[in-house]
C-alpha cells in the first residue's frame, strides 16, 4: 500500500470509495488550474459533509473573500476536531479577516474569538509558523484597551526564529517599522531577500514570495528584486494564497504610487490589469497614476 492511498484511508476510513477518491482528484486538478468555482461545485454536491470536503471549501471560500462561508466550514472542523491546531488556527485567521473588511466597532466583537482560536493554536502546536506570524500582527496592531502588546507582539515574533527564519524577519521588521526604526525594518526585509536567494527551501509557502515583494516596496531596498519575487508569486499561485496576481501587482502600485515614484506605479498597475482588466480599484489607481 503506498503512502497515499493509507492518507486517504487513515482520514476517511476504508468506507472513502474509488469513486470519491476519483473525484477529489478532479477537484485538486480543477484547483491547480484556478477553476475554484468548479471545485467548489463538485465538493458541495460530494463532500459537504466530509472533513476534507469542508477544509477545501474552508480554504476555497477564503480564497474567494467570502468570510462567513469560510468561518462557517471552519467551525466544523473545530467541532469535528477541537484540538487541531490547523483548524484552530484557520478559524482564527477566517475571523481576522473578516474583521478586517467590516467597521471598526464590528471588529471589536470578534477580537476575543481570533485571539481564542489562535493562541489555542499555539497551544496546540508550539511550532505553528502561520499561528505565531499572526498573532504577532494582531498584537501590534491591536490599541491596549482590546489587548494589543508590543511585548506579546515581540514574544510571538522571536518564537519564529527558530522555526522560519523569513518569517521571523518580516515579523520583526513590522515590529521595527512601528517602532519608527525604518532603517532596521529595512535591513531585515533585505536580509530576508537575501536568505530568499541563497536557500530557495526557507520559502515554505507561496504567499512569502509576496510579502518579501511587497516589503521591499515598502522599505525602498532590493528594488531591482521585486519583479523576480512577484513573478515567483504569480507562478506559485494557488487557491491557500489569500491574494490574487492582480491584487498582488495593485498593492504594488499603491505602495509605488504612495512613494511618488510613477514609473513603478505604472508598471505595476498595468500588470495588475493584465489579470484582471475590470477591477474598478486598479483603474481607479491607473487615473490616479496618469495625473502624477
Amino acid at each position: 500500500m503506498d503512502v497515499k492511498t493509507l492518507f486517504f484511508l487513515l482520514l476517511f476510513g476504508k468506507s472513502f470509495s474509488l469513486f470519491s477518491q476519483e473525484k477529489l482528484e478532479t477537484v485538486k486538478e480543477l484547483l491547480n488550474e484556478n477553476k475554484f468555482h468548479l471545485a467548489q461545485d463538485i465538493l458541495k454536491e460530494n463532500f459537504i459533509d466530509s472533513e476534507v470536503g469542508r477544509l477545501y471549501l474552508g480554504d476555497i471560500n477564503s480564497h474567494l473573500k467570502q468570510w462567513d462561508n469560510a468561518i462557517g466550514y471552519y467551525e466544523g472542523l473545530v467541532e469535528l476536531k477541537p484540538n487541531c491546531a490547523l483548524y484552530n488556527f484557520k478559524l482564527g485567521g477566517a475571523l481576522g479577516m473578516k474583521a478586517m473588511s467590516i467597521s471598526k466597532f464590528q471588529a471589536a466583537f470578534l477580537i476575543s474569538d481570533i485571539k481564542k482560536y489562535l493562541e489555542k493554536a499555539v497551544a496546540l502546536d508550539p511550532n505553528h509558523v502561520e499561528s505565531h506570524r499572526a498573532l504577532s500582527q494582531l498584537y501590534l496592531e491591536l490599541p491596549s484597551m482590546l489587548g494589543g502588546s508590543l511585548e506579546k507582539s515581540l514574544a510571538h515574533g522571536k518564537k519564529l526564529e527558530g522555526l522560519s527564519m523569513l518569517d521571523y524577519r518580516i515579523a520583526m521588521a513590522f515590529i521595527y517599522a512601528y517602532k519608527d526604526s525604518s532603517e532596521i525594518a529595512g535591513n531585515l526585509v533585505k536580509k530576508a531577500i537575501q536568505e530568499s536567494q541563497q536557500k530557495p527551501s526557507l520559502i515554505i509557502r507561496n504567499y512569502l514570495y509576496f510579502e518579501l515583494a511587497q516589503e521591499a516596496v515598502r522599505f525602498q531596498v532590493a528594488s531591482s528584486e521585486v519583479d523576480a519575487l512577484m513573478a515567483k508569486f504569480v507562478k506559485g499561485f494557488n487557491y491557500l494564497d489569500l491574494k490574487t496576481p492582480a491584487e498582488a501587482y495593485l498593492k504594488l502600485a499603491q505602495l509605488s504610487e504612495k512613494r511618488g515614484n510613477k514609473a513603478a506605479a505604472k508598471k505595476y498597475i498595468t500588470k495588475s490589469l493584465e489579470y484582471d482588466a475590470k477591477a474598478e480599484i486598479a483603474l481607479e489607481l491607473q487615473e490616479d497614476i496618469q495625473d502624477m
